[in-house]
């Protein structure tokens, strides 16, 4: 029999959840999740209680944390496929947290031209490449300028900007949301020096076939970036500086990580993709504090120049800083916040669901198969991933935050030609590797994102686990328990 008070709560928390979830700008993301669905994810809390009815609650804590299965998807994620040197999770509500560290931030450097062990374990101050998740810095910029009066985001780019000839007919709301396609003759990256890339951005025009089936993009973060200076008259990077990193507390995060922390830089050097012939390009000059994103370094991310889609630098500490910020209405307005997960994108057509994004970041989705913020959160929740191995996910109804960051890239094959996957091996453990032209055999991260989801998935489930936990047993107390998984 349930204890009939702790019973009592749980019910009453379903239902709190189930609104939550349909607090949604869009009718298809509503109901993803059944009362159903709820009832299994928080059982687990009602049980540890009945098994354990004298347990303080940070045993029952412990004790839903070693049923979840997290910590063996974590094992099997560092050290069995080994698709990532190491990772750090951190999860929680405003009171209750975890931190899950497991592997190392760098397992090789170059010596002599030969690559040499040299492994650095994973730490809370860490400071990962962030890659895309900057663009998060982008998409707030923006809204702090329309929420103060400086733009209206459905005016046209060219009114703030008008060296984007081509984007007459496309608004900042169209490029924040992801509504119009837009890309470049040439590749950006592919420019001799920052001078030439800024002209082949400034060519960018709307795609001939605005195809929504995936319409997610690096272009228009990049576009956006530009508003934002001509209307402030500051280089981007000092913008957010002082309108996001100074007020939030967020001293870790830069552009260009100071010399004095560079040791703390989780390395990504030495990543490589499989060309059609089996033969591969390495990375050697990707040296901790310089980004992956070739179009960063094509703008003159080396040189201070913030492209709005990547290039920064930061910490767990502070990325949770700026969730519980945008959480309590600090950096932006709640309601400014709350607009982040309106979606002007997803729908469901002829050929199914394409995909739903809010504000420059990820949001549900109804077809299973596509990355998504997961389904038990709210409607409000929106998750920003970066290429690298960061993931921010912020859900600003129920208050609770996720970030993961990882080197995942390091001494990696992160991208392999369809012509050569029958030469993947794969172990008992499905460790997947490819042995190179000169007999080296190296791991393969291509899957890193689907298995990050699991963790994901897991830490989720405990985080609202551990909120029902909360309300049954109230304590004015914070807890952090901080877990080495070695």
């Amino acid at each position: 029999m349930h204890n009939i008070k702790a019973y009592y709560i749980y019910r009453k928390y379903i239902d709190e959840l189930l609104r939550n979830q349909n607090m949604t700008s869009s009718p298809i993301l509503q109901d993803i999740f059944t009362r159903k669905d709820y009832e299994e994810l928080l059982k687990p809390v009602l049980t540890v209680i009945e098994e354990n009815p004298h347990a303080n609650l940070t045993t029952l804590r412990f004790l839903l944390f070693k049923r979840s299965g997290l910590k063996e998807i974590i094992d099997n994620f560092v050290k069995l496929t080994q698709i990532t040197p190491g990772v750090i999770l951190d999860f929680g509500t405003f009171k209750t947290r975890d931190t899950v560290l497991c592997g190392n931030s760098q397992e090789y450097v170059m010596e002599n031209g030969v690559l040499v062990p040299k492994p650095k374990a994973i730490e809370q101050d860490t400071i990962f490449d962030l890659a895309s998740t900057s663009k998060l810095f982008t998409a707030i910029s923006i809204l702090k300028l329309h929420e103060v009066g400086l733009i209206d985001v459905f005016d046209p780019i060219t009114k703030y900007v008008p060296d984007f000839k081509n984007l007459n007919d496309v608004s900042i709301y169209d490029l924040l949301k992801f509504r119009v396609m837009i890309v470049t003759d040439t590749r950006v990256d592919s420019a001799k020096n920052k001078e030439e890339a800024e002209q082949i951005l400034f060519g960018v025009h709307k795609k001939e076939k605005q195809n929504f089936n995936n319409a997610y993009t690096d272009m228009g973060a990049m576009v956006l970036r530009y508003v934002v200076e001509k209307v402030t008259k500051l280089p981007f990077k000092t913008f957010v500086q002082a309108v996001i990193f100074d007020p939030v507390g967020m001293k870790d995060t830069h552009l260009n990580v100071p010399k004095e922390k560079l040791d703390r830089v989780a390395n990504e050097n030495y990543s490589t993709i499989i060309k059609s012939d089996g033969t591969d390009i390495t990375k050697y000059d990707n040296v901790p504090g310089t980004p992956h994103d070739a179009k960063a370094l094509a703008i003159g991310e080396l040189d201070g120049i913030a492209p709005g889609h990547a290039g920064f630098f930061s910490t767990k500490n502070d990325m949770l800083k700026l969730g519980k910020s945008l959480i309590k209405g600090e950096v932006l307005s709640k309601e400014s916040v709350a607009t982040i997960s309106d979606t002007a994108t997803g729908f469901k057509d002829d050929e199914g669901y394409t995909r739903f994004y809010g504000s420059l970041v990820y949001l549900k989705q109804p077809d299973p198969a596509n990355l998504s913020v997961y389904p038990p959160l709210s409607g409000r929740a929106f998750m920003s991933p970066g290429f690298a191995g960061t993931t921010l996910c912020v859900d600003p109804i129920n208050e609770i935050t996720l970030f993961i960051g990882s080197g995942r890239l390091h001494n990696r094959i992160y991208q392999i030609h369809p012509n050569q996957v029958q030469n993947i091996k794969v172990d008992e453990h499905n460790k997947k590797t490819f042995t190179l032209r000169n007999g080296e055999e190296k791991i393969i991260c291509a899957d890193y994102t689907k298995d990050k989801e699991v963790m994901v998935k897991l830490a989720l489930d405990l985080s609202l686990q551990y909120q029902l936990l909360e309300k049954i047993m109230p304590t004015n107390r914070e807890m952090h328990l901080v877990r080495e998984l070695n």
